[in-house]
Formats: structure tokens, C-alpha cells, sequence
């Protein structure tokens, strides 16, 4: 084999395994901006209130994510994904209130229009996508503004 053949099989090896864990996060990044509508709220295995799982979106745009209708401290936050890890992390962070600059460690699902997001409890980043043990799981669809 010659030199340039190894250096070529060398970068496919490189290259590969981070193409089998799922992209890179600018690509999902930019897959979720815009409006999702939330479908179901779970904490505790517990469905959350329907009252604000009719009503609750998420949008989107850029660096920053906004709950609408928000409550003052839970409204405004900056978000960061990384599809490298098993299973993708997701991370939010308060950007106002008493919170603010305090970040939740979660994880995501993204297939086409559906996101699943869990966040752990105290500040863990859960090991699964689950509702149970203290964790809250929130699945939403891609919606209208």
C-alpha cells in the first residue's frame, strides 16, 4: 500500500465514526429552528397539566429558545446540542430571571418533525430518554408560528 493510500484510508477511519454517530450539531442546530408545538409533558412519569401541554411552544431561533407563553425566569433561554455523544445531549440554559446563566442538562431525539427532549434531575444529565426517576421528557412537533 502507499503512502497516500494509507493517508487516504486513515482519514475515512477518522472521518467515520463521526458520521455514524449522527451528523454534526450546526445540522440539527439548524433542523430545529422555527416553532414546535408540545405534544406531551411527562415528570415523574406523570402527564403534566393538559392545560399547559394545549398551549406551551418552543421556538427556535439561532442560539436561543423561547417558551411562549413563558413565566418570568422560565422564558428566555440559549441552547446547545451535540449529536456526537450516545445519546445526542442537549443543554438549555436561563438566560433572565433568578436562573439566569444556570444551565439544564438533557438529551434529544430528533426524527423529521417529532423532538424529544429529558432533562435530568438536579443538574444530571440522564442516562436514557425517560420520564421516570425524577426526570421530565417533553415531545413536541414541529408547528405554526
Amino acid at each position: 500500500m502507499s503512502l497516500r493510500q494509507m493517508t487516504s484510508l486513515a482519514a475515512v477511519l477518522l472521518v467515520l465514526p463521526v458520521i455514524s454517530r449522527g451528523g454534526d450539531a450546526k445540522t440539527d442546530k439548524e433542523k430545529l429552528q422555527g416553532t414546535w408545538k408540545l405534544v406531551s409533558l411527562e415528570a415523574d412519569g406523570e402527564q403534566g397539566p393538559a392545560h399547559i401541554v394545549a398551549k406551551l411552544k418552543l421556538v427556535f431561533e439561532n442560539d436561543t429558545l423561547t417558551f411562549t407563553p413563558g413565566e418570568p425566569g422560565f422564558t428566555n433561554y440559549t441552547f446547545r446540542v451535540d449529536p456526537t455523544t450516545a445519546p445526542p445531549s442537549f443543554d438549555m440554559t436561563h438566560a433572565d430571571g433568578t436562573n439566569k446563566d444556570k444551565t439544564m442538562k438533557g438529551l434529544y431525539s430528533l426524527e423529521g418533525d417529532s423532538l424529544k427532549i429529558c432533562f435530568g434531575k438536579a443538574n444530571e444529565r440522564p442516562k436514557e430518554m425517560t420520564s421516570k426517576s425524577g426526570q421530565m421528557m417533553y415531545v413536541l412537533k414541529r408547528g405554526k408560528p
